[in-house]
């Protein structure tokens, strides 16, 4: 009897794990479609973004300092690849928990694209659902999402350069370098 307690019991706490610790999507992979509350008030659907052949989805929040350094080459991200159909999305893995992370929550997202004059959507993840699905662990990274029949594949997650200076100038820009190849 203890046997088959202890089975089922090991089966229930196994189940129970696996449900709870989520696996992050790989390069390759699909999203079905994103839909979130952007800073302007609307829900961005990527799927209804006709225009678009894929999404530059930067994963930022207005306090991190690399965040704050990196706004103007976001910034230019957009301005390079939104008419050749790659728009930069940016995704404030913080946006809907004001009591929890208030400098990063959606108000502080208005606040820092209002001043800023974001050219992009700036979106806020619920719960942190994409962050975690894209297994996003610190701010900015990128990833690159290619729009399919299937929905949205992964080309790409990492980091945007590999200068965290902005008095710097990159030596290796890698959403640059993947955009490219999908153009």
């Amino acid at each position: 009897m203890r046997k088959i307690f202890s089975l089922i019991f090991l089966l229930f706490a196994l189940s129970l794990n696996s449900s709870i610790a989520q696996t992050a999507l790989k390069v390759g992979q699909t999203v079905p479609n994103i839909t979130l509350l952007s800073t302007s008030g609307a829900m961005y659907d990527f799927n209804s973004q006709k225009n678009a052949k894929g999404f530059i989805v930067i994963f930022m929040t207005p306090t991190c300092d690399h965040c704050i350094a990196y706004e103007p080459r976001v910034m230019a991200l957009d301005k390079k690849y939104k008419a050749k159909g790659y728009p930069v999305v940016a995704i404030g893995p913080y946006g809907d928990n004001p009591i929890k992370y208030p400098l990063d929550a959606m108000p502080e997202m208005k606040k820092l694209a209002l001043n800023k004059g974001f050219t992009f959507p700036y979106l806020s993840d619920t719960n942190f659902k994409y962050t975690f699905m894209l297994g996003i662990k610190e701010t900015p990274t990128a990833a690159i999402l290619q729009k399919t029949s299937k929905g949205l594949l992964i080309k790409y997650i990492g980091r945007i350069d590999d200068e965290n200076n902005p008095k710097l100038t990159p030596k290796n820009k890698f959403v640059e370098q993947q955009v490219s190849k999908l153009l």
